[in-house]
């Protein structure tokens, strides 16, 4: 069965619904896999926490209602007596005339006292066509802000990364919406045609969103989590999105923006339009981050040179100078209680005169302090600090009752961060969480810092999954858990209010959708994706007008990058985070040296220590200067070409290279309407590059040539549609459209 326009054409089984084929125009997608796949799934469990699963090909009858009107074309499926449930399940699609999306929605109706764990739909995908197996097509994956995928087998060589089911306990990086990942879609392409898979949800429903081999094939899996309990009928209050499109990944992240911005009701504030921001964080502040004790996570905690807080005075202050900017310390390993040990912190290890003589010092100077913490886990024993014990106080308070439970009802020990410390997750729905952490909250904010990364491990801001049948939300995950959380950090920031400092608070990886508006300054992750294959700056297209966040503190890049054969990573990584919008971070080691990443030994040769500096006050002074109506809050647009670059092999402690260009560019608009494109030469040596330009053969652009846009040259485009630039070791340049 076939319905189509001039635009889609989408050919379904007749015996069961599975998706068989589609097209763009008359173009078959290249890659779409005739493997049956039922078109939807349901995961089922019971008080016990057992598992009941049915699917589309075990319907009892399967019926087909095809509709047509005058502006759309219409499917109805309808799958009667699924599974041992009896369930039955009501499918529809629509694609309107002339419109490259087509729109999918079901609802399940059944009988029982089970809970609806979770959907997958709509079931497909694709042959394996991947560049890395001598194919032409590219998968793209919103995880950790964004990849590309050439080949599977990179991601499934790394355990703590490969593709697995979504259990309890979880998993800190998890293919979880709204968490690690922090946008709702995927696309499949190659240079004839693209296919397009999203959620347009703006109301937060947690999600499933990842890939997977299944022989020669890819499946493309989006489980959605309704949290539905009991009899009766759940309906999908979303659409899922089938497109065609033509282009790259650019194409298919401006079919999300699209509906993100014209139909999202769910958008935050637009950072142009938020006069409630502190002042710093449009001076784009360099994040320097170091503990105060040990040198790695799991080292052991004595202080370093660091401690007392006010050693490092002289060092942040030189580093402001060198890079002609402001500074954020973001201390690690200050806490009180046991580094990593939440969800206790205060008071700060030394006392809290110490930290406040600090922030002051900071303060006096310009400079600012940021504060890591650990999330909303229970730690019951550190093991990086033994004496650190809290599992009288957890008997005592009977705080089992506030924990997250698995799907049996049983309490397992937290998968997270487990060679720093062993302890619960709780769940964000109890009071006493949401108590503790307020009361943390305004210890700090007393405490005069001016950013708190309070959910490190809470990847992207949500929450763990929970079960319990006891904390008032279905025993299931589901959209109660983003509901918490946004109360939990809306109250967070009205005690912020309260105490007369605007305090910014963040997370580990970038804010998830949802969470964006309170959640404005986040520790990126986008390294992670070396383990998976080429970071893109997904996050920042959809979503950079309504937050800016910074690079992170890069771990776990030293278990990744070998150092020694790939000298110019670190300015490649600090370059990708310029072009991507975000502001900037160097982590120390000892006596004020910038080092690879956190967690690489002190002991390791460091990079070099010129290059970085002029690179990062170069670049900062773009986001402060010439470039700030487009870095600060502008949008990122795609940009043209770069054609003629020389490449550089990132090499991995696996032996793989990363080939990248020695060159980046990104483009962006302003509120403005003003249009840019930034041209990158992060090496040590000259570069040339053409910017393809097409549209504008023969035409006289402007180049600005510093940030303060002192320098300033005009330059032809040849009749070819090529502007030919010649870049200065570590420059930057600005190529102005006309508005």
């Amino acid at each position: 069965m076939i319905i189509g326009n001039s635009q889609m054409t989408i050919r379904l089984d007749e015996n069961n619904g599975s998706i068989i084929s589609l097209k763009r125009g008359m173009t078959e997608l290249a890659g779409v896999s005739t493997r049956s796949i039922p078109l939807f799934a349901l995961r089922f469990r019971n008080a016990a926490g057992e598992i009941l699963l049915a699917s589309a090909h075990e319907a009892g009858r399967f019926e087909v209602m095809h509709k047509e009107s005058s502006d759309e074309d219409t499917l109805e499926l309808v799958y009667a007596e699924v599974g041992e449930l009896g369930a039955t399940v009501h499918v529809s699609v629509r694609l309107p005339y002339g419109d490259n999306r087509s729109y999918w929605r079901l609802e399940v109706e059944h009988q029982t006292e089970l809970t609806l764990e979770w959907i997958d739909f709509p079931g497909l995908a694709v042959v394996n066509g991947l560049t890395g197996t001598k194919g032409r097509s590219r998968l793209l994956w919103p995880g950790n802000e964004g990849v590309l995928v050439d080949q599977l087998d990179i991601r499934d060589a790394n355990d703590w990364i490969a593709y697995q089911e979504a259990e309890y306990p979880s998993r800190s990086i998890a293919s979880i919406y709204p968490s690690a990942v922090p946008t709702q879609f995927m696309a499949y392409y190659n240079e004839h045609a693209g296919l397009y898979i999203g959620a347009h949800d703006d109301r937060g429903h947690v999600k499933m969103i990842d890939y997977y081999g299944l022989e020669k094939d890819i499946r493309l899996q989006f489980r959605l989590y309704p949290a539905a309990e009991g009899p009766g009928l759940y309906r999908m209050d979303y659409d899922m999105v089938l497109a065609v499109f033509e282009g790259d990944w650019h194409d298919a992240a401006a079919i999300y923006r699209s509906w993100y911005l014209s139909e999202s009701s769910a958008r935050p504030t637009a950072l142009a339009s938020r006069p409630d921001l502190p002042e710093w964080y449009e001076d784009s502040p360099v994040v320097v981050t170091y503990p105060v004790r040990g040198t790695q996570d799991l080292d052991n905690m004595e202080p370093n040179g660091y401690f007392p807080y006010v050693q490092a005075l002289p060092y942040l202050e030189q580093l402001a100078n060198v890079f002609d900017s402001r500074v954020m310390a973001l201390l690690m390993h200050w806490e009180g209680t046991a580094p990593w040990a939440p969800p206790y912190v205060w008071p700060p290890y030394g006392g809290e005169e110490p930290l406040v003589e600090f922030a002051n010092g900071l303060h006096a100077k310009g400079n600012l302090l940021g504060l890591y913490c650990s999330g909303i886990g229970w730690t019951e024993q550190s093991h990086l600090v033994q004496s650190y014990n809290k599992k009288e106080q957890f008997n005592n308070q009977q705080l089992a009752s506030v924990m997250c439970l698995s799907p049996d009802g049983k309490l397992p020990y937290s998968a997270i961060c487990t060679g720093q410390r062993s302890g619960y997750d709780m769940c964000p729905t109890q009071p006493f969480v949401s108590e503790t952490v307020l009361n943390e909250t305004e210890r700090m904010i007393a405490g005069h810092c001016d950013y708190i990364q309070y959910f490190d491990q809470n990847h992207g801001g949500n929450s763990y999954f929970c079960y319990s049948r006891e904390h008032g939300h279905v025993p299931a995950p589901g959209r109660w858990q983003v509901e918490a959380m946004k109360h939990l950090i809306t109250r967070m920031n009205e005690a912020s209010e309260k105490a007369g400092r605007k305090v910014i608070f963040g997370c580990e990886s970038a804010a998830a959708e949802p969470f964006i508006e309170g959640l404005l300054f986040n520790d990126l992750r986008f390294n992670i994706n070396y383990t998976i294959g080429q970071p893109v700056p997904l996050y920042a297209y959809v979503y950079h007008e309504y937050i800016n966040n910074f690079m992170g503190n890069q771990n776990p890049t030293q278990a990744i990058v070998d150092y020694e054969h790939s000298p110019e990573n670190l300015l490649y990584r600090l370059a990708y985070s310029f072009h991507a919008g975000d502001m900037l971070t160097v982590v120390l080691k000892d006596k004020g040296e910038i080092t690879w990443s956190w967690g690489t030994e002190w002991n390791v040769t460091a990079p070099n220590q010129e290059a970085v500096i002029t690179f990062v006050r170069a670049a900062n002074a773009w986001r402060r200067g010439a470039g700030k109506a487009y870095l600060f809050s502008g949008r990122m647009e795609k940009p043209n070409e770069l054609k003629n670059v020389a490449q550089l092999d990132i090499v991995m402690l696996d032996g793989r290279r990363l080939t990248v260009p020695s060159v980046l560019t990104s483009k962006w608009s302003a509120q403005d309407g003003g249009l840019v494109q930034l041209v990158i030469n992060y090496t040590t040596e000259i570069s040339e590059t053409d910017v393809v330009l097409p549209e504008l053969a023969g035409a006289v652009l402007t180049v600005v040539e510093d940030a303060r846009g002192e320098r300033i040259r005009k330059a032809k485009v040849s009749a070819e549609g090529l502007l030919r630039l010649t870049l200065a070791p570590l420059q930057t340049v600005m190529i102005v459209f006309l508005k």
